[in-house]
């Protein structure tokens, strides 16, 4: 069963708020986003990226990245 990118956008917001202190993300400024054929949700509000998601290939699992590619920004 494939799994759409509005439920790992719904996941990613979910795990970002388990962060003591995170900031709310924006939901119409996040979405996927794809650079050197990898997926990734990527959360934004008015200030920036807040967290970027790596979209695993096999599992659909997501990983946070402490640094991501520039091309996500």
């Amino acid at each position: 069963m494939a799994i759409s990118t509005t439920d790992l956008l719904q996941r990613a917001i979910a795990f970002h708020l388990r962060k003591p202190g995170a900031q709310q993300p924006a939901a119409d400024l996040s979405g996927p986003a794809t650079a050197g054929g990898f997926d990734y949700i990527v959360l934004r509000n008015l200030g920036g990226v807040l967290a970027v998601y790596h979209v695993m290939t096999h599992s659909r699992t997501l990983k946070r990245l402490r640094r991501w590619p520039k091309a996500v920004e």
